[in-house]
């Protein structure tokens, strides 16, 4: 059975000008696939970027979830059931389960004006599960999605129907990336609602708060924060509750 939404920046942040945004040559739609098939154990989209303004940029990449089967293996671990993902952009494949690209200067894409970069791979692994699996890849200037372009790809799986489903999120959903003192949170609320995100220290203290009105990514600047473990907590108006947790490292 696929849980819809399970963790979006939807593609309301990528309505930036044309002008100041990446273009995706030939982006993948759809990949299809089978269990019965020992060829598609790990199932791949591929599509480059190319910087058709007149200025260079330097590009990440954040994944986002809108759509997964269960069981889906997130956060992941060696040998637990559930699909899996991951993804490739400039000099590295990241882990699996990596929910945005290292913004540091030197993991960054820069492109030239005119200028084609082909780093860029989406995996997704089965792992025995059907289904229907929705990722959503931007590519844009270190925390600034609204700048960067955005593209669905949809994994089916053994599925009737290769299409995400429109069951809306019932609970607030909450995932954490981490890079070079920044932390990106990508956060889905059920339709109409509004929350906090706080981000805790061992000792209870709140160390930063961000008011949402909606689902999305936000950047928190995690440089300010002694290192230690920290308690990452989203709360609806409503009450809905979800938490992750960080550890910042000397």
């Amino acid at each position: 059975m696929n849980r819809a939404g399970f963790l979006s920046a939807l593609a309301v942040f990528c309505a930036a000008a044309a002008t100041a945004q990446p273009t995706l040559v030939d982006p993948v739609d759809a990949v299809t696939g089978s269990l019965s098939n020992p060829d598609d154990t790990e199932l791949q989209a591929h599509w480059d970027v190319t910087n058709a303004t007149d200025a260079p940029m330097g590009l990440m990449v954040t994944r986002a979830i809108l759509q997964a089967v269960e069981p889906y293996n997130l956060p992941y671990t060696a040998g637990a059931p559930g699909a899996y993902d991951r993804f490739c952009w400039g000099p590295l494949c990241y882990n699996y389960g990596t929910a945005a690209s290292n913004p540091s200067g030197a993991f960054l894409v820069t492109l030239q004006p005119g200028e084609t970069n082909t780093s860029f791979i989406s995996d997704y692994y089965p792992a025995g599960v059907a289904g229907v699996t929705a990722f959503q890849y931007c590519f844009h200037p270190v925390g600034d999605i609204a700048a960067g372009a955005c593209h669905t790809v949809l994994y089916c799986v053994d599925a009737a129907s290769c299409a995400v489903g429109i069951e809306e999120p019932k609970a607030p959903l909450l995932e954490l990336a981490a890079w070079a003192g920044q932390v990106a949170a990508q956060v889905q609320l059920p339709e109409g609602e509004r929350a906090r995100l706080r981000v805790h220290a061992a000792t209870g203290a709140v160390v930063d708060e961000v008011a949402l009105g909606g689902s999305g990514s936000v950047f928190l600047d995690a440089e300010r924060w002694a290192p230690g473990v920290y308690i990452v907590v989203l709360e609806t108006a409503s009450g809905l509750r979800a938490e992750a947790k960080w550890a910042r490292v000397p």
